[in-house]
């Protein structure tokens, strides 16, 4: 198995369990990651937006699709599903309260890997739109 595929294995291991501070140990100092909702540098501003998903789905199952990869970058597609049974803070600042509500996404995502196998760059896809109506977020017959 290809380092790629070890460090991709031991994240989702440890994000599955919700060891935040593990999954952070994956990434450099000064990494980036890409989402829908914006764009977070470094360490710090990663472990704080993967703080509030782990608060608001505790009962996350993160699971690999597909695998390929090119050097010292890869590329997976995977699904992530789990109850809204905490907190979340919306991107307006607003919290969404618990609601009991499943949400199941598929997505993909690129990472690239620096010389010491950490995470310097994150980028995530996936249907924001979809969590937002799973959620409850958009109106009943709203057409996007």
């Amino acid at each position: 198995m290809s380092a790629n595929r070890q460090l991709l294995d031991r994240y989702v291991e440890l994000y599955n369990a919700g060891d935040l501070d593990g999954v952070i140990d994956l990434y450099a100092e000064d990494s980036v990651q890409g989402m829908p909702d914006g764009v977070f540098e470094g360490k710090n501003a990663i472990h704080d937006r993967l703080a509030i998903e782990l608060a608001a789905i505790p009962d996350v199952v993160h699971t690999v699709r597909s695998f390929v990869e090119d050097g010292d970058s890869f590329c997976d597609e995977w699904t992530f599903a789990g109850t809204h049974t905490g907190p979340f803070l919306l991107p307006d600042g607003s919290v969404l309260p618990p609601s009991g509500k499943r949400v199941e996404i598929a997505g993909m995502e690129i990472v690239r890997v620096d010389a010491d196998g950490k995470i310097v760059l994150n980028t995530l896809y996936y249907d924001n739109l979809a969590v937002a109506t799973q959620l409850g977020l958009v109106p009943d017959g709203a057409v996007a």
